[in-house]
């Protein structure tokens, strides 16, 4: 699910304008604008006008750009989104269902203050993202298991600039103490506000609790987790401080927790990992799989660890979850997609076709998740590839301007790729042959050779990039037979 989706048409124009514009560096043409966001001239105009009626410092249009005159996250270009996305109806909707349990078609069109038929609209267009959720809002209530709604509004909670926080007392009710002695796991800030939202979403809406309760008792999974360590403790700690809570719903909450914090980095990864009793399953399957390709493709090193943690949770959420909350904008990640390299592609797709996840048969929503997951887990480590591309330099500079010139290619490559940049000679191999003048000398192994006489010219950073991202993407090597 995009952030996109909570907008209704009109209140995303203005939403996607001022993101654009952040995305272009605070100015864009408007025909650029019209074409990207798919409106007309007099429709730009009116957006800008809009805009600025909020705030008259906002925006500054020209004859033919406009300019944000604010940085993005600045205090009114925040209240100003925050606004946008709170007057939406789509947004509305769902804070509605949040805060009752259940009200009729014709109760939430008093609300809203819409007609029945624009009531129906609106419902329906609200369970085309929810069903990524297997949520849906149907007889008046918001349908689905109790791990889905959770699982829902603990995130839209953030997309919706904590609106849900604002109208709750979150506590983390004793669990920051109950970490540190039972389970030995110090929680730091963040760990702290996640499971304290998690468990205080809980707490407030725990009259759905026994509703939910009679889906899962008599699934396998239920049946796995109530074996594990960690269940028994989240068992104890909801019987000592939720007592307001009847046995087998605690028993419910424990379940319900044991899932979030084997889907989140909350605990010591060690403890969860161990006391989960997961290591059988498809989890550390596919824990193994997954890493035994990004080990043949990357030197993690020291970073290893964090590799297997980032993993854990990302493959425990796919695995016991539906739906995925995506923290970028679409307009955002539309930008990043020159960012992913050949390299990173092949290993993805390889990681898509490992037998066992074709065996869960992913929708493309599911699909189009995961790569996004596995490129936010692999893209710190794009300069670790096993393979080290060695580019010989051919340059007719004087020895310190020609030093110059290859610490200048060793920094435009260096972020991205594993290289190695020297003076050529005829006894080393080379994948590139890189020089500032037009040579004819023939070479004895024919790597391609690409003519850079000025590294200051974006053209030409751009045809390096190009030609090194492909020469790695040909290094890959697959273990996947065919």
């Amino acid at each position: 699910m995009h952030k996109e989706q909570l907008f209704d048409h009109k209140k995303l124009q203005l939403y996607s304008l001022l993101l654009l514009l952040h995305l272009h560096n605070n100015h864009a043409s408007k025909s650029k604008l019209c074409s990207v966001l798919k409106i007309t001239s007099p429709t730009l105009n009116q957006l800008t006008e809009h805009i600025n009626s909020f705030d008259s410092q906002i925006l500054t249009t020209t004859r033919h750009e406009v300019i944000l005159n604010l940085p993005y996250s600045s205090q009114p270009i925040t209240t100003l989104n925050h606004q946008i996305l709170t007057s939406s109806l789509r947004f509305q909707l769902l804070d509605i269902y949040f805060k009752y349990s259940r009200l009729s078609r014709e109760e939430i069109a008093d609300l809203l203050n819409i007609s029945l038929s624009s009531t129906n609209t609106l419902i329906s267009e609200c369970n085309k993202f929810l069903a990524e959720f297997s949520l849906e809002i149907k007889q008046g209530m918001l349908r689905g298991s109790g791990l889905q709604y959770f699982y829902f509004y603990f995130y839209w909670s953030n997309y919706s600039n904590g609106i849900i926080k604002d109208q709750l007392m979150i506590s983390d009710h004793g669990f920051k103490e109950f970490a540190a002695k039972r389970l030995g796991s110090k929680l730091n800030i963040i760990q702290t506000n996640q499971i304290s939202l998690w468990l205080t979403l809980l707490s407030f809406k725990h009259e759905l609790l026994p509703h939910h309760l009679a889906q899962v008792t008599s699934t396998k999974l239920w049946a796995k987790v109530k074996e594990t360590a960690l269940y028994r403790a989240l068992c104890d700690y909801f019987r000592q401080n939720w007592p307001f809570l009847e046995r087998n719903v605690s028993d419910y909450c424990s379940y319900l927790t044991f899932i979030f914090l084997n889907t989140h980095s909350i605990l010591n990864y060690p403890v969860t990992e161990i006391n989960s009793g997961l290591s059988q399953t498809n989890t550390q399957q596919l824990l193994t799989q997954i890493t035994t390709i990004l080990t043949n493709s990357y030197n993690f090193s020291d970073d290893f660890f964090e590799l297997q943690q980032s993993l854990y949770y990302t493959i425990n959420k796919f695995l016991l979850l539906d739906g995925y909350y995506y923290t970028d904008d679409l307009l955002s990640l539309e930008s990043q997609k020159s960012s992913i390299q050949p390299f990173e592609e092949k290993v993805i797709d390889e990681i898509l076709h490992i037998p066992l996840v074709q065996n869960f048969k992913l929708s493309p929503d599911k699909q189009a998740a995961i790569r996004e997951n596995l490129k936010l887990i692999i893209c710190p480590y794009k300069n670790q590839k096993r393979y080290q591309i060695k580019i010989g330099v051919v340059s007719q500079l004087t020895i310190s301007s020609r030093h110059a010139y290859i610490a200048e290619l060793k920094t435009l490559l260096n972020k991205g790729h594993n290289i190695d940049v020297s003076d050529y000679t005829e006894e080393k191999h080379y994948d590139l042959i890189v020089s500032d003048f037009d040579f004819n000398v023939s070479i004895a192994d024919k790597p391609p050779i690409l003519l850079l006489d000025d590294l200051t010219i974006k053209d030409n950073i751009t045809r390096l990039e190009h030609v090194v991202a492909q020469i790695e993407g040909e290094s890959f090597q697959s273990l996947l037979l065919k």
